[in-house]
């Protein structure tokens, strides 16, 4: 296969599988594979293709329309829900392409009442907001105001969900009891197909029956919510690129944008083909790389397309790097550049090209 650049992402198909069926075994419950974000950088097409055979997913959930369409025309059959807004002048896409959205706000539903046309009406899930203060009805009152504005001849309640904002962080496991509590008592006795609230994390660190599906998503890509290593998960997706160039910059000179690194001494500096807009961020600097069974320093600030990292004489022009992968895992990196590994993953740019192994 022809590959147009040395920076490349590997993606293990076989790993997502494996995530999938760990995290099942611990709740027993059908799943939304969640692959917003073109799933998290690894590719949503790719992801959905491997897992549209699964038995265990129940649905898959994307962010805007389009990844949803997309999915349609990969042939995927199982619901696929919208987690966000769309724009409603093409309400009627999602209602011929079978496609659920999130119902959040009384604007959101006043609109789909306003300007749905059509002969079947649109299936939603109703998004309750149990404290996490971005989308959804809030209250029990407002929950029965909506279900009371609902045109039954327009709109087909088909779920009902909420988003747990601490089910990552032990020491506000208060936090998550009151948002489940919450979702619970707004749920009520109402009956729907779906009931889901389970995010990865509250599926690895919780322990709640409540609901009929869970929703995977870091985890399913081999990382931790907490950004924490975990060697019950695989990570799915490496990074590499390749040495090339090197050269002997003498003491005393300085290296890249700012002139922010000196050499202290006569020093081999490796450039390699990679850059913040390969989603390499700047804050990189200061990092190390993996080559040839090393850790090298990444030294002055990162390019657009290009770094510069302090080597030895035993690196050469065309050696492998490793950015992450096997031996620097997206946890340590995160930790090192103040981030989350779910940022360092979805701002993988495009092209970056990423190669599939099964």
């Amino acid at each position: 296969m022809t590959r147009y650049r040395d920076t490349y992402a590997k993606v293990r198909l076989d790993y997502i599988k494996e995530n999938v069926e760990t995290l099942y075994k611990k709740t027993k419950k059908p799943m939304v594979a969640i692959i917003k974000a073109n799933a998290y950088g690894h590719g949503y097409k790719e992801v959905a293709s491997v897992l549209k055979d699964e038995s265990i997913i129940q649905m898959f959930a994307v962010a805007t329309l389009k990844e949803a369409v997309d999915l349609r025309d990969l042939g995927v059959k199982q619901d696929i829900l919208v987690l966000g807004a769309i724009p409603l002048e093409d309400l009627d896409i999602a209602i011929k392409k079978n496609i659920s959205l999130a119902l959040f706000s009384f604007d959101y539903l006043n609109k789909i009442n306003e300007m749905h046309h059509y002969d079947a009406p649109v299936k939603v899930h109703l998004s309750i907001d149990s404290g996490m203060n971005r989308i959804g009805f809030k209250t029990e009152k407002e929950f029965e105001k909506a279900m009371e504005m609902i045109d039954s001849s327009k709109i087909d309640v088909e779920g009902i969900f909420t988003h747990f904002a601490t089910a990552d962080d032990f020491s506000q496991d208060d936090e998550y009891e009151k948002q489940l509590a919450l979702f619970k008592s707004i749920v009520g006795n109402n009956r729907f197909k779906y009931i889901h609230c389970d995010n990865s994390a509250a599926m690895m660190f919780h322990h709640s029956d409540y609901g009929n599906l869970t929703r995977i998503g870091i985890a399913m890509y081999g990382v931790d919510p907490r950004g924490e290593e975990n060697s019950d998960l695989k990570q799915a997706m490496s990074l590499y690129t390749k040495v090339a160039m090197v050269k002997v910059v003498p003491k005393g000179e300085k290296i890249g944008y700012g002139m922010t690194y000196t050499a202290d001494e006569d020093q081999y500096i490796a450039t390699l083909p990679i850059g913040y807009a390969d989603g390499f961020t700047r804050a990189n600097q200061g990092r190390e790389v993996y080559i040839n069974g090393h850790y090298y320093p990444v030294v002055g600030r990162v390019c657009m397309d290009q770094c510069m990292v302090k080597v030895d004489e035993n690196v050469k022009p065309g050696d492998d790097v490793e950015i992450f992968g096997e031996h620097i895992s997206l946890a340590k990196m995160a930790k090192e550049i103040n981030t989350i590994p779910y940022e360092i993953i979805c701002l993988i740019s495009p092209r970056v090209e990423r190669i599939y192994e099964k």
